[in-house]
Formats: C-alpha cells, sequence, structure tokens
C-alpha cells in the first residue's frame, strides 16, 4: 500500500496487530528484507520501503533523502496509521535513521532497537573523507550500472559473514530483491543520506530519555566498538551481542536476533 508522506511517496507492507512496530530496513534493502524478523516480532509491524528504495518513490532532488526528511517522512506515515508512538527498530542505514528519528521525534517512539548501527563520524576529517567516498560510491552507479555495483557492494569484508550464511541460491535472490530498487534512488541515499553527510549525533545520545537496545554481532567488530561507546552515554541502554554473526544479525542469526527484540519489546 501507498501513503503520500511529506510529498514522497512510500511503499509500505504492514502484518498483524497489537502495539505498532516500525521496521527501518539497510541500504539498497527493502519492507521486504525486514519481513523474516517481522513474523517473529509480537506487534503490528510497519515495513515501510524508504525513499529510493524498492517500490517506493526516487525521486531527482537531494534534499529529500537527508536523515531529517527521511525522518519527517516516517513521522508522517506513522500520524496518517493513526500510530501516536511505536517500536522503533532499525539496521545499519536504517539504524541511523532511527537514531535520527528517536532523536527529532521521540514523542513517536516507545522504544528504540539498533542492529549494527551508528551515530555518525565525529571527526570533520573522517567525516569528510567518508562524504567524498559515498560520492564516489554514488557516481559508480551511474558509471558501472546497478547490478555491478550491488555485486561489488556484497562482495566487501563487512558482508564476508553474510555470504558464509548464504546459499548460493539466497545470494543471488537478494541480489534481485536489491536490484529492484531505482539506481538514482540508492546513488541519492548515499549523496544525501550517507554516513559521510550525516550530522554526528553523538552529544545528543545521552538525551534519549526511552528505552534502547543496540544489536551487533561478535564478528562486526567496528559496530561492536561503535555500541560500547554509545551505551556508556545512554539514559536505558542495553547491548546484546549476537555470537556467531556479523552485520546483519537479523539475516546471519534470525531467532537469536528476534528473541533479545521481541525481550526488549516487552519491557515496561
Amino acid at each position: 500500500m501507498r501513503f503520500l508522506c511529506d510529498g514522497i511517496n512510500l511503499e509500505v507492507d504492514q502484518v498483524d496487530s497489537g502495539q505498532p512496530v516500525l521496521l527501518i530496513h539497510g541500504f539498497t534493502g527493502a519492507g521486504v528484507t525486514m519481513r523474516p524478523l517481522a513474523t517473529r516480532l509480537d506487534g503490528h509491524k510497519i515495513m515501510p520501503d524508504l525513499i529510493g528504495h524498492g517500490k517506493s518513490e526516487a525521486p531527482a532532488q537531494l534534499s529529500p533523502y537527508t536523515l531529517p526528511s527521511m525522518s519527517k517522512q516516517l513521522s508522517e506515515l506513522l500520524h496518517q496509521l493513526g500510530t501516536e508512538r511505536a517500536a522503533v527498530v532499525g539496521y545499519s542505514f536504517g539504524g541511523r535513521i532511527a537514531l535520527n528519528f528517536a532523536l527529532s521525534h521521540p514523542h513517536h517512539v516507545e522504544s528504540l532497537t539498533l542492529i549494527g548501527a551508528s551515530p555518525g563520524i565525529y571527526d570533520d576529517d573522517a567525516r569528510e573523507q567518508r562524504r567524498l567516498a559515498d560520492l564516489q560510491l554514488a557516481n559508480s552507479i551511474s558509471q558501472n550500472g546497478l547490478r555491478f555495483f550491488i555485486e561489488k557492494w556484497l562482495s566487501m569484508p563487512m558482508w564476508e559473514s553474510l555470504r558464509e550464511h548464504m546459499t548460493r541460491e539466497q545470494l543471488e535472490n537478494s541480489i534481485i530483491q536489491r536490484l529492484s530498487s531505482h539506481p538514482l534512488g540508492l546513488a541519492n541515499s548515499l549523496r544525501a543520506g550517507g554516513t559521510g553527510n550525516m550530522a554526528p549525533l553523538h552529544e545528543q545520545i545521552a538525551d534519549i530519555a526511552f528505552p534502547t537496545l543496540l544489536v551487533t554481532g561478535d564478528r562486526d567488530l567496528k559496530f561492536l566498538n561503535i555500541a560500547r561507546e554509545m551505551l556508556k552515554d545512554l539514559q536505558k541502554g542495553s547491548l546484546k551481542v549476537i555470537q556467531g554473526a556479523g552485520h546483519a544479525t537479523h539475516i546471519e542469526r534470525l531467532d537469536e536476533t528476534a528473541e533479545v527484540i521481541n525481550r526488549h519489546l516487552s519491557c515496561k
């Protein structure tokens, strides 16, 4: 079903009933990639395709792809659904959006779960280097084609554990799913919503007053260290490390990840 959210048409999948749970997918993903996790979680699951992803709109202008703009789109979506507050679950790119959403629209958030996510890059020089790298990645989509980009993206070291957990058929299906997004939409997501263009949120984390669960795989050392640093500043934070998993714990260790999130969602 499509919803017009702050001027952007978003495709949204919904399943079950009960406590609203907003699930935000990662870069090159779509709402459907969160469905296996959603079916194992309690409540009314809401799974949008983010702007530029899946079946959602992929406009040419960059401004709707910024994290504040995407947060506003999600706020408008919940408003149209008649949902005042939701448990928010975000993965990787979706985790950065979820964190931004939680800080800019706290009245919509019952609890927060971040899977393999970061609050941005604090150092100015490192952030600028990442911005340039994101821009180069975005440009490579038009230069080399989307399939070449997706295959190169999935060959990166951060996905080693995911590749090990997937059969050849599952990997090909994953590529097909990612190819369903609009090339310009993915490129613009990098140009405007990439980590290099994200205002760092490290100093705002202490303002989060609702329960926040950080989930990482024990093989995802970069994001495990990021989560440990974030945990120091969270008022009501907890960290769960999924053994034998890398960056995509909700795919690599689906049942274990769902179990720890369900426990988090049941806490009042």
